[in-house]
Parts: C-alpha cells; sequence; structure tokens
C-alpha cells in the first residue's frame, strides 16, 4: 500500500495523516502505543538429510554460525532479512532510551510514532517546541529519530519540517532534513550510539538560526517586481524557460504575496510564505483525498520547501537573476 503501513505496523499521531490510517493519540505517545515489542536475534538453521546407520533418512539441523535473523517478540514473525556478523541491529528499547536521553530537560512532544514497511522502518517525530511566531505566522519544526532493519538506513535523528507518518515521508525526510548524527550499525554502534545522544542534545542552534533567518526576512523589504522574479527562478530550476502554467502558477503565488495569510507584499518574508504556503495547499491538480497532503509533504512540493529554507539567504540574489532572465525570454506555448 502507498503509506507502507501493513497489518504489522502502526503509525500512533496526535492528529490524522493523508493516509486515513493514524492511531489518534491523546495522551503522551509512547514506547509500549507505538512500538508494543522487542526485537528478538534469532539463530538461523539449515537441514541436511543423511542416512543413519540403518540407511533411513534422517533430517538434522544444523545451526548456521554466521547468519542471525530478527524477529518480533509479540508475533515471533521475521523482521528485515537475514543478517551476518558485520550487522549490529539496535533494539527498541535503545531507540526510546535516544529520545530519553537525547532530549534530556528539553521540553518535547512526540507528536507521531511507529513503523512501515512490514516493521523493517521505526521512526518518531518529535515537536521541539511550540514553534515561534514572527508576525502572524507560525512556524514548526521537528526532529525525527529513524533506524531500519532492512539495512536501508543507520539509526540517526534529523532535523526538518516534515513530521513523518508513513514511509514516503520517512524517505523525504532522509532525502530533505538535514542530519544532527548516527550511528551506523557496526560492531562499534555502542559507542557511536553515544555520540548520536550528545548531538542531539548539543542541537539547539539550527531552529534558533532558522527563526533568526525569517526575522532578517521579515525586516528586508522587497518590492512586487523582485519577488514575482525571485519566484520565477524557483519555479524555473529544472528549466530553460517559463511556461504557460508557471506563469499561472507565479500569478497564484504573487497573489498569496500580497493577500495571504499574515503577507502584506511588502518583505522577503512575504514572498517565502506565499511560495510555501502555496506548494502546502495548492500546489496539485490531482483530485482525490490527500492529494496535496501527499505532494505537501513527501513529493516534489516538500523538496521545494526544503530547498527555499535551507538556502533562502544564499541563493536569493542567484534567484532573482534567473527569474528576470526567465521572464524575458518569450514564453512555451505549453501547459
Amino acid at each position: 500500500m502507498p503509506a507502507g503501513i501493513t497489518e504489522r505496523d502502526k503509525q500512533v499521531g496526535k492528529s490524522q495523516a493523508w493516509h486515513n490510517m493514524t492511531i489518534i493519540e491523546d495522551g503522551p505517545i509512547t514506547q509500549k502505543i507505538a512500538h508494543p515489542f522487542e526485537i528478538i536475534e534469532s539463530p538461523i538453521y539449515h537441514k541436511i538429510t543423511e542416512k543413519d546407520d540403518f540407511g533411513v533418512n534422517q533430517d538434522t539441523f544444523i545451526e548456521s554460525p554466521n547468519w542471525k535473523q530478527l524477529i518480533a517478540s509479540d508475533d515471533f514473525l521475521p523482521i528485515g532479512d537475514p543478517y551476518g556478523s558485520s550487522y549490529c541491529p539496535s533494539s527498541i528499547a535503545t531507540f526510546w532510551e535516544i529520545i530519553r536521553k537525547g532530549m534530556g530537560d528539553t521540553p518535547y512532544e512526540i507528536m507521531s510514532a511507529g513503523t512501515v514497511d512490514n516493521r523493517c522502518k521505526v521512526f518518531a517525530s518529535i515537536k521541539v517546541s511550540e514553534g515561534f511566531r514572527i508576525g502572524d505566522r507560525e512556524f514548526k519544526d521537528f526532529i525525527t529519530i529513524l533506524d531500519s532493519y532492512d539495512k536501508s538506513t543507520s539509526l540517526q535523528a534529523r532535523y526538518s519540517n516534515i513530521c513523518v507518518v508513513c514511509s514516503n515521508t520517512f524517505a523525504a525526510n532522509m532525502h530533505t532534513g538535514s542530519q544532527i548524527g548516527k550511528a551506523k550499525h557496526t560492531q562499534m554502534i555502542e559507542m557511536n550510539i553515544g555520540r548520536l545522544i550528545d548531538a542531539i542534545d548539543n542541537f539547539s542552534g539550527t531552529s534558533a538560526k532558522f527563526q533568526a533567518m525569517l526575522t532578517t526576512a521579515q525586516n528586508t523589504p522587497c518590492s512586487r517586481d523582485e519577488a514575482r522574479a525571485w519566484v520565477a527562478g524557483i519555479e524555473t530550476r529544472n528549466s530553460d524557460q517559463l511556461t504557460n502554467g508557471m506563469l499561472q502558477k507565479s500569478a497564484r503565488i504573487m497573489e498569496l504575496f500580497e493577500v495571504g495569510r499574515g503577507n502584506e507584499g511588502r518583505t522577503r518574508l512575504d514572498a517565502f510564505s506565499a511560495l510555501t504556503d502555496f506548494h502546502s495547499n495548492e500546489s496539485t491538480n490531482r483530485k482525490g483525498d490527500g492529494a496535496q497532503s501527499y505532494t505537501s509533504e513527501f513529493g516534489s512540493s516538500a523538496q521545494v520547501k526544503s530547498m527555499v529554507a535551507s538556502n533562502f539567504v544564499s541563493d536569493w540574489d542567484n534567484n532573482v537573476r534567473r527569474g528576470n532572465a526567465m521572464i524575458s525570454k518569450d514564453v512555451a506555448l505549453t501547459a
């Protein structure tokens, strides 16, 4: 299924996700609620058939000296594939210990946690604080702890604006979030986990830097022409000319620049908010429940929002120059 939530998986959250499979939890989301099992390392046996002293075939099971298999403590079914001695999985208990020790005395709330892909991937998205406000706008960010038992990722913590609720947002967080720290599944995993906990504990500047960036943007004047060029530069990042579809999209973003929620059409923050609001709420033409949430949370719109947030100041002038160059060209007569 698209969400990657199988019969063995669950996603527990504070609000319903796009897939409508969220188990709503009004109280604190805990290990017992989100991950009600532990991993068990099980030996792997292979069968050989030999004749005994009487010439009768007898089956003998031999334990493999090099391979193991993880199973779940509640249903005793496999998790992931067999693995060799070089791979060292981390437990569910360790996953939650990292959250407790890493966050320390910092106030936090787990907004979403669970597993996807038949329990092969484990996640917990943590609201670092109540967020912050700049003018009439509210901003939120997340620290997400990720792990896997299919060797697709190391145990790690990432910082982003994506709350993981499914396998797709898991992947989006991996590709668009900023890595805080990680612990590879090697013989050094215990030491690496200690370093990961320290990295989370020491992580406090990114949210403050983001807030400072947005505050500066609020205090930086931006004309309508400059905002239009910046938007055009962003939207044509993978094209060599503006199309009619891009023009229509840019026109709507410019409407939001002037009359969108909290916007007055005067500052770079108005431009930033207009573009991110559009890609959060209006960027897809697909019909159906969850279509906009799908692209906003982990599709192309999620990538645009992450790119803009990460390089807002450093890429502003380049995007404006590119946008002005695109606007000056003939518009392609294709949608």
